[in-house]
């Protein structure tokens, strides 16, 4: 992301995917996830204070993600109680 570029779409492609993660927590997710946080955290167009909130849910995220891989490779299920209408 250029500094002069807006971050709605990456905010909210994130907040997407956070309720993807919501409902079917895949690691594929919450590495997008991390990613984009780590990018808004490098958006210095954005305040101090909303960059430092990014960087710390870029590292919880990057944590959610390691958590959700050790569970795939172990062959855990993910369950998806979604229900279809």
């Amino acid at each position: 992301m250029t500094d002069t570029a807006a971050p709605d779409a990456l905010i909210a492609g994130t907040l997407c995917l956070m309720s993807c993660y919501a409902q079917h927590p895949a690691p594929a997710y919450a590495v997008r996830i991390a990613e984009n946080l780590a990018r808004l955290a490098d958006a210095t167009t954005r305040s101090a204070e909303f960059r430092a909130v990014c960087r710390r849910m870029a590292k919880r995220w990057t944590a959610l993600h390691a958590e959700a891989q050790r569970l795939s490779e172990r062959g855990v299920a993910i369950p998806d109680a979604r229900v279809l209408q």
